[in-house]
C-alpha cells in the first residue's frame, strides 16, 4: 500500500512540476497574449475569406460563362451566401475561445464601443483583419483560373447613396446579432456563431445583387488590392462602420431600458422556473397578483391558471 501512495505523490508531484513548467514562458503575458490573438485574427479572418472566395468565384464563373457582371441567378446568389454564412459560422466556432472571433473591422468597431474590447487591442487587430483579406484574395487569385471576380461592386442602377445606406443597413443586422448573441451572456451564447453566420447569409442574399455585400471592410478591401479599386470603394469602410454605430445606438437604448424585464424567464434553468405559477400569498393584493403573472408568463403563450387534475375530478363530483 505504500508503494501505491508514493506512486500516487510522485505522479501528483510531477502534474504540478508540469503545469508550473508550462505556465513559465519566455515571453511577458502582454506579448504572449498580443500574438495569440493576431495569430488567431489572421488564421480566422483568412480561412473564413479563403472559403468564402473560392465558392464566389466558383458560383460567378458558373452564373453565366463569359460574363461575369451579369445579375447572379438564383442559385447562384444561394451558393454566395451559403459559401460566407458556413464559412463564417464554421470559424468563428473555431476561433471564439482564442481571439473572440471578429474578422471585420466593423465588429471589432461595435466590440469597441460596449467595451468588449479595448481600442489598444483593436488597433493591432484591424490591421491585421485587413492583411489577412489581402492574403486570402491573392491565394484565391493565383490557385483559381481565370480573373478573380470576388470584389465588391456597385449593379447597374444602384446608385452610391443608395449602395452606402444598403451597406449600413445590412452591416447592423450582423452587429446587432454578435451583441444579443455573443457578447450578451445566457444560456444559448455558445449557439452564437450559428447565428452570427445565418446573419452574413441573409445579407449576402438581400444585398450581393446591388452592392456585392461587404458589410466587411477586410471583405472589400483584399479583392481591391488584388484587381484595383473602384472610385466609390470608400462606401464599403464608411457603410459598415454606419451600421456599427447604428447598432450600438440600438443596443444602448435597450440596455439602458433593461430589456431583460420585457420578457422574463428567458434564462432560466427549467421550464418550470421559467413559468412559475401565481403564489397564493395572501399579502399580494389583486393588482400585485395581475403584475406577478405579467411578469412570469410565457413569451409565446397568454397567463392561464390551471387547475390540478384532482380538483378537476372533485368539480366533476360537485356538478353530478
Amino acid at each position: 500500500m505504500s508503494s501505491i501512495a508514493q506512486i500516487i505523490s510522485h505522479s501528483k508531484q510531477s502534474s504540478h512540476a508540469t503545469v508550473k513548467a508550462r505556465r513559465q514562458h519566455s515571453l511577458p503575458d502582454h506579448i504572449r497574449h498580443a500574438i495569440v490573438v493576431v495569430f488567431g485574427e489572421f488564421c480566422g479572418t483568412f480561412m473564413f475569406l479563403f472559403m468564402s472566395f473560392v465558392g464566389t468565384q466558383v458560383a460567378i464563373t458558373n452564373n453565366v460563362p463569359g460574363d461575369p457582371d451579369a445579375p447572379l441567378y438564383p442559385a447562384s446568389l444561394l451558393y454566395i451566401a451559403s459559401s460566407f454564412g458556413c464559412a463564417l459560422a464554421v470559424n468563428v466556432w473555431v476561433f471564439y475561445r482564442v481571439t473572440g472571433g471578429m474578422f471585420n473591422p466593423a465588429v471589432t468597431l461595435g466590440l469597441v464601443l460596449v467595451g468588449a474590447v479595448g481600442p489598444m487591442q483593436a488597433l493591432i487587430i484591424v490591421p491585421t483583419q485587413l492583411v489577412a483579406g489581402i492574403a486570402a484574395a491573392g491565394t484565391v487569385s493565383g490557385l483559381l483560373p481565370g480573373p478573380l471576380g470576388v470584389a465588391n461592386a456597385l449593379s447597374n442602377g444602384t446608385s452610391i447613396v443608395q449602395g452606402l445606406f444598403l451597406e449600413m443597413f445590412l452591416t447592423a443586422q450582423l452587429v446587432l446579432t454578435v451583441y444579443f448573441l455573443a457578447v450578451e451572456k445566457h444560456r444559448a451564447t455558445f449557439l452564437a456563431p450559428i447565428g452570427i453566420g445565418i446573419s452574413v447569409f441573409i445579407a449576402h442574399i438581400a444585398g450581393t445583387n446591388y452592392t456585392g455585400t461587404s458589410i466587411n471592410p477586410a471583405r472589400s478591401f483584399g479583392p481591391a488590392v488584388v484587381t484595383g479599386f473602384v472610385g466609390y470603394h470608400w462606401i464599403y469602410w464608411l457603410g459598415p462602420f454606419m451600421g456599427a454605430l447604428l447598432s450600438w445606438g440600438v443596443y444602448v437604448l435597450f440596455k439602458s431600458m433593461e430589456y431583460e424585464t420585457a420578457n422574463p424567464g428567458q434564462d432560466a434553468a427549467d421550464e418550470e422556473k421559467a413559468n412559475s405559477p401565481l403564489p397564493s400569498s395572501p399579502d399580494l393584493s389583486f393588482a400585485d397578483r395581475d403584475t406577478h403573472a405579467m411578469n412570469n408568463q410565457s413569451p409565446t403563450l397568454p397567463y392561464v391558471q390551471t387547475k390540478s387534475n384532482h380538483e378537476m375530478a372533485n368539480d366533476r363530483s360537485n356538478y353530478a
